[in-house]
């Protein structure tokens, strides 16, 4: 997730032979309620907003380009009664390169941003990475990804290898996504429905406060949620989407950490549960 979430950086990515849209703007709101059909394990409730921004910014028609991509995610909830309110404030800054072999692109970026607890002041909650993502045009319809992602989380070195796929099935059906961080079934009903199935796999992780002034220890939030759910998509206009899904996650966890020199513990707590959520976007649909 993210984050990072790590969908929303894969997402900005779709410039280049790479799904059927591109969300210019984009608001989402998730919630997951505390009562779920496990029971037995840690109660979780979620109130997930996410707000990004995508610039592409060709440097010639058809050919080379740079992402700019600005976000902000806000999560507040309560896990195993314990209150949390996290925020997220990003910057994406990527180029892609066309062409670098025949019917092959290659897109890297630079990602940095200042993940924290609300209402506190920690120098240490910054964090920095990248993802290197190739594109292979096979033909019109076909596409496959390859590459990498890597980011300094709060627990640790963050390595994610990276295998994608765009597929135009026929005129009305398109799966596209990168793995692990999302895949997307989308039919089209009309022009202005579509509904379909998605996957997304988030992991974030976020800077407590210090519990240890004198040795400058810190706490952190471990995120990791994989939410499987339906959506609908409806046009407002040839542009404004409003989107509604609902789902399921999986293997949902929250783990409280402390990190020093040569040791590292941590609570974890588990429990999946329903999500509904709710989008709003500006999209340009590329096919």
């Amino acid at each position: 997730m993210k984050k990072i979430i790590l969908v929303l950086f894969i997402s900005t990515y779709f410039l280049s032979d790479a799904q059927p849209y591109l969300d210019i703007v984009r608001l989402n709101y998730t919630y997951s309620p505390k009562q779920g059909l496990n029971e037995k394990t840690s109660p979780l409730q979620s109130n997930f907003f996410t707000a990004d921004v995508t610039f592409p910014i060709e440097l010639k028609k058809g050919g080379d380009a740079i992402i700019i991509n600005p976000f902000f995610t806000n999560n507040q909830g309560e896990v195993s009664t314990k209150d949390f309110h996290v925020i997220s404030e990003a910057l994406l800054i990527g180029f892609l390169k066309k062409d670098i072999f025949q019917n092959w692109n290659l897109l890297s970026s630079f990602i940095v941003r200042r993940n924290t607890e609300v209402d506190i002041d920690s120098k240490d909650s910054w964090q920095y990475g990248g993802i290197l993502l190739a594109t292979w045009k096979k033909n019109q319809d076909v596409s496959f990804k390859f590459g990498f992602y890597y980011n300094k989380e709060f627990f640790g070195n963050y390595f994610v290898p990276l295998v994608g796929l765009d597929w135009k099935i026929d005129a009305k059906n398109n799966l596209f996504g990168v793995l692990p961080g999302y895949m997307i079934f989308e039919h089209k009903v009309v022009p202005k429905f579509y509904y379909g199935f998605a996957f997304r796999a988030f992991t974030n992780s976020y800077r407590e406060e210090i519990i240890d002034p004198i040795a400058g220890n810190s706490n952190y939030l471990r995120i990791d949620d994989n939410p499987l759910g339906i959506y609908a998509d409806t046009y407002l206009s040839k542009k404004i989407v409003l989107s509604a899904e609902a789902g399921y996650t999986i293997l949902r966890r929250y783990r409280y950490g402390f990190k020093e020199e040569n040791i590292h513990t941590k609570t974890d707590y588990k429990n999946d549960n329903f999500y509904f959520k709710a989008s709003l976007a500006y999209r340009l649909r590329l096919r």
